[in-house]
């Protein structure tokens, strides 16, 4: 599960920059997630799982729509034009380090390398952003928006893991992803109605086409509800273990698919992002662990 969400994740940077470049950003991410979460919910019902929820459930799952979906996927794509596919899954890989922080907010023990790791993680990202030790203007033009706007990002998919636990551990995977994929992309939709209907997307190739259908079921639906169930199971430190090889996919994808190629400074810096979040985790965050009668009672 783990890997599934690796690889799929890692390929969604190079796979979505074609696609992106052609479209609206904001009414991609719109028809995305309103295929992906459809999609969910009608697979979970077809298996047997239950989708119908209650007032106050649809309500907390409203809000993690917005902070997972409407938020994070509205500017994913809006960042993803600005900015390299290379450089954006390895900035997206600092999400480990904001849950950290987000952990220690409420009230976990978090141990001296997670600080660590985050200065040698954060030295990283200067590194990619940079391409130098030195200065070179980082500040103003598109693509260090897009880099500062993919770091935030960060921030918000690793609070949006964190809250979203508990509603997958009592509801599902599927029912709890494809309710807020599908509430977070109806929120989003008036901002990416004139790209949805400029008629934009009736002039893509079936190229591009077939890049749609790989984003919105393999990553949207699948690997999104992979990620949730590893989340109920594993528990977010666990199951960003696994995303260490999703910059490696990503990058790797995009240098030669797309020419994409990274610096040695870059390569170094995303060493040192990986490495950093890698030191943060090693020992970073200490979690109270449910005795086994309770595991038992709880497990979905």
């Amino acid at each position: 599960m783990g890997l599934f969400v690796a690889i799929t994740f890692g390929s969604a940077y190079p796979v979505g920059k074609p696609l992106i470049s052609a479209v609206d950003p904001v009414s991609f991410s719109c028809f995305r997630y309103l295929v992906a979460g459809a999609l969910m919910l009608l697979l979970a019902h077809g298996t047997g799982r239950q989708i119908s929820i209650s007032r106050k459930d649809l309500l907390a799952l409203t809000g993690l729509g917005v902070l997972g979906y409407t938020l994070f996927q509205g500017i994913w794509a809006i960042a993803l034009d600005m900015t390299t596919p290379s450089k954006a899954v390895i900035l997206v890989a600092t999400a480990p380090i904001f849950g950290a922080f987000f952990a220690r907010i409420a009230g976990q023990a978090v141990g001296r390398m997670i600080w660590v790791g985050a200065g040698v993680a954060f030295l990283g990202v200067y590194l990619v952003v940079n391409n130098g030790l030195i200065p070179q203007g980082m500040a103003g033009g598109d693509q260090f928006i897009g880099d500062m706007l993919f770091v935030f990002i960060a921030a918000v998919w690793s609070l949006f893991g964190l809250l979203s636990r508990p509603y997958v551990m009592r509801l599902g995977a599927w029912t709890t992803t494809g309710w807020a994929a599908l509430l977070g992309a109806i929120i989003l939709m008036p901002f990416g109605w004139e790209g949805m209907t400029d008629g934009g997307w009736g002039q893509i190739d079936w190229t591009l086409g077939f890049a749609f259908l790989h984003l919105a079921l393999v990553v949207g639906c699948l690997g999104n509800a992979a990620w949730s169930g590893g989340l109920g199971r594993l528990g977010l430190p666990k199951m960003v273990l696994y995303l260490y090889l999703s910059p490696v996919v990503g990058a790797g994808i995009s240098a030669v698919w797309l020419g994409d190629w990274l610096s040695p400074v870059q390569i170094a810096g995303a060493a040192l992002v990986i490495g950093g979040v890698a030191l943060g985790q090693s020992g970073g965050i200490s979690l109270k662990r449910r005795s086994p009668e309770k595991r038992l009672r709880t497990s979905p």
